[in-house]
């Protein structure tokens, strides 16, 4: 479906959802406006704001990203979501939540990023190989989240405030959410926001008004209950007019009997070899991750002498505790095996603890007195630790049951404007990773990382812009399943590497932008965790049919381009979005993996937004529109080709929001998702049950993905004070 779509491919669109609107923080892109002085960026970043997210009742990872084109979000269920930009899987970006680094990949059946979207400020994604300020491991590009605090929901002069949320989802689930927030003189304030949110179960497109009082287990999709208690405390003291220590710490606990494996269904147990039915392996599942950070800023002055200065300390702790909810020696698989034995992986208790802790020091020296030419220096320290506290059997041949790697690293980088229409920004970083892997092996990595951009601006109202960076990544923990005895690493794992070079251009006016951006990245020496074995491995070890952790031989070439068109007039809003990536090996679109990417048809989005300011009425529509993909698929895995053949779709969402001008405080939201009850799989979902398997294997011939909500109309009403 979905074949033509002339209308929005004439005008394309890179989302420039939120531009050119009262409030110039809202509407923004890569920070660039027509007014006023203009911020140097290196790369290509969009901008998600909590006004946003807030109308939109965002409570899921594919919400908070339901406007950006070039992102994608796969999974289905709450846990199993996993954030894909330009085609790229989000634990090959640096991902941080108020500085604190959410890197690695904790359990591959599950998502990598986890936070509650109510508590987010603002969301800043960068895209392709970052610059040097981005941290160690940009190699695809960057996700930078952002939780509120008071001032952001403090009136002017208001001491002390408060709201209540009461949500109520028809698919199907409740969310109550309450802050309290205030300033005790000039030199304190403090947050604390909280939500308990019970998603029952939701029901796909064909099973939404099936059996609608008395559903059947048939019409609920199978792993899609979730109950979560979130918690967010932030607080300021402000030392002096220049000088802030901030503390934060925050909580999501998600709670849910599912599969081990929470982003694929049931598939029938015939068709696999043991005749295993997941539906049988139920597991309990407590997923959380907390984020604590200590963080010092320095103001600075207009002069070089006097720079700002950012320091924090954090420390993030994500634990995925299943527990399997049988007897895994007698419940038994289709041909009469125990499950432990039939299917040792999917029936295995698993405590699995992904932790960062770590320092970063940013320190930014004026060279303009408005800060749009700057020289940016600073260190970076991170510690990273895998490991799964229930594997009870450690030992030389089993291997030590965690990794560790520690990374240390600096960077400098600066911007200047040698004409006013022409800017040129140069940097690098130097980072050193020292990883110790479950066979006690230690693997040393290193290299440099720079960038280059080149701003310039022949009219005030276009912004032309090239840039290029190269991002060395060295080896870092890997799944924790692979910490399983049948998994082998090579001994001389070398660093990835990331290139991406871009030409990206923006026409501004006073009620029209359009954009448009091409680009081209390129990963050499991946680190594949399932790779074949071939004779001249480099490891000693006797192999398993489970392979090796190696670096891949061939480079992943990703190409793509993005264009965007904005109306903005009075109280209305139109913008129109497309993107499309070719992440390609060996000549060929890659079948998706459970560690690099998956490959998706053209992205399109039309947003219309009205806002009836006299009466306290904003309406908005939201498309998205995915196009159907057929093609002869690369497998990294098994290094063969296959047919592959993902189903488009289009999806539909309105949004109103209801602000009475008499009572202040009081909103009235509805949120009519998936207006005309399509059924769907998101194209970035599993394409393969077992991933590492062959396309030709028989759990593989039918695609058991989770498929997104049917219609769910959401209904919030709330009060602040």
């Amino acid at each position: 479906m979905f074949q033509k779509t002339g209308f929005i491919a004439s005008i394309s669109l890179v989302l420039c959802v939120n531009l050119f609107a009262d409030d110039m923080q809202d509407y923004t892109l890569d920070k660039v406006t027509t007014t006023g002085d203009k911020e140097f960026q290196f790369n290509n970043k969009d901008f998600i704001n909590s006004k946003d997210l807030s109308e939109r009742q965002a409570n899921s990872m594919s919400d908070v990203f339901a406007t950006q084109p070039d992102v994608n979000v796969g999974g289905g269920g709450m846990m199993a979501q996993k954030i894909y930009v330009r085609g790229i899987e989000d634990r090959l970006l640096r991902v941080t939540i108020d500085g604190a680094a959410q890197n690695g990949n904790a359990f591959h059946h599950q998502g990598n990023t986890v936070i509650d979207p109510g508590m987010l400020k603002e969301v800043e994604i960068t895209k392709g190989a970052a610059n040097a300020s981005a941290g160690p491991g940009a190699i695809a590009g960057a996700i930078s989240m952002t939780t509120k605090d008071a001032s952001d929901l403090l009136e002017k002069g208001q001491k002390f405030g408060a709201y209540f949320k009461s949500s109520f989802y028809t698919n199907f689930g409740l969310r109550e959410n309450a802050s309290v927030y205030g300033r005790i003189g000039k030199h304190f304030d403090a947050l604390v926001y909280y939500v308990h949110q019970n998603i029952f179960y939701y029901r796909n497109g064909e099973h939404t008004f099936k059996n609608l009082f008395h559903p059947t287990e048939e019409d609920k999709v199978l792993g899609s209950n979730s109950q979560q208690n979130n918690v967010l405390v932030k607080a300021n003291a402000y030392i002096n007019e220049k000088d802030k220590l901030a503390f934060t710490y925050n909580l999501t606990r998600d709670n849910a009997t599912r599969p081990f494996r929470a982003n694929v269904t049931n598939p029938s147990a015939a068709s696999q070899e043991d005749g295993v039915n997941f539906a049988q392996e139920l597991f309990h599942h407590v997923d959380s991750n907390n984020n604590i950070v200590l963080e010092y800023d320095h103001k600075g002055g207009e002069n070089f002498g006097s720079p700002k200065v950012k320091l924090d300390a954090y420390g993030s702790i994500r634990n995925i505790h299943l527990t399997p909810l049988f007897n895994p020696m007698t419940a038994k698989a289709l041909d009469g095996k125990s499950l432990s034995e039939a299917d040792p992986e999917g029936s295995t208790p698993r405590n699995i603890f992904l932790n960062n802790s770590g320092v970063d020091l940013k320190i930014t020296h004026p060279i303009a007195t408005n800060y749009s030419n700057t020289l940016d220096y600073g260190l970076n320290f991170q510690n990273m630790t895998v490991m799964d506290k229930d594997q009870k059997e450690i030992n030389e041949a089993l291997g030590r049951g965690k990794e560790v790697s520690n990374i240390v690293g600096g960077y400098v980088q600066a911007n200047y404007s040698f004409l006013k229409s022409l800017t040129i920004g140069a940097g690098t970083r130097y980072d050193v990773y020292v990883y110790d892997d479950k066979n006690w092996q230690r693997h040393t990595t290193q290299g440099f990382s720079p960038s280059v951009a080149i701003l310039y601006n022949p009219v005030q109202t276009v912004d032309l812009k090239l840039s290029y960076a190269y991002v060395t990544r060295g080896a870092l923990p890997g799944d924790a399943l692979l910490l399983d005895s049948d998994v082998k690493i090579d001994k001389h794992l070398k660093s990835e590497k990331g290139q991406n070079v871009e030409f990206d251009a923006d026409w501004t006016s006073e009620y029209f932008s359009l954009r448009g951006a091409v680009f081209y990245q390129v990963i050499a020496d991946f680190i594949n965790s399932y790779g074949v074995v071939h004779e001249t491995a480099n490891t000693s070890e006797e192999i398993t049919d489970r392979g090796l952790r190696e670096n891949m031989k061939d480079k992943i070439n990703i190409y793509g381009y993005e264009l965007g068109a904005t109306f903005n007039y009075g109280n209305f809003l139109a913008s129109v979005g497309f993107s499309r990536s070719y992440p390609t090996v060996r000549g060929r679109l890659i079948s998706d993996t459970y560690e690099l990417g998956a490959t998706t048809g053209n992205n399109y989005i039309l947003k219309l937004e009205y806002n009836f300011t006299s009466i306290g009425l904003d309406l908005q529509w939201l498309s998205r529109f995915v196009q159907d993909l057929s093609y002869d698929g690369y497998d990294i895995y098994n290094e063969d080709f296959s047919h592959v053949h993902k189903a488009g779709y289009g999806v539909h969402n309105i949004f109103i929001n209801y602000t009475p001008t008499k009572i202040k405080g009081l909103t009235f939201s509805i949120a009519l998702n998936n207006l005309f009850n399509k059924f769907y799989i998101d194209q970035t979902s599993p394409l393969k049950v077992e991933a590492d398997g062959k396309a030709s294997d028989s759990i593989n011939q039918v695609r058991k993905a989770l498929a997104q909500p049917g219609f769910d109309g959401r209904f919030e009403i709330s009060y602040k004070f």
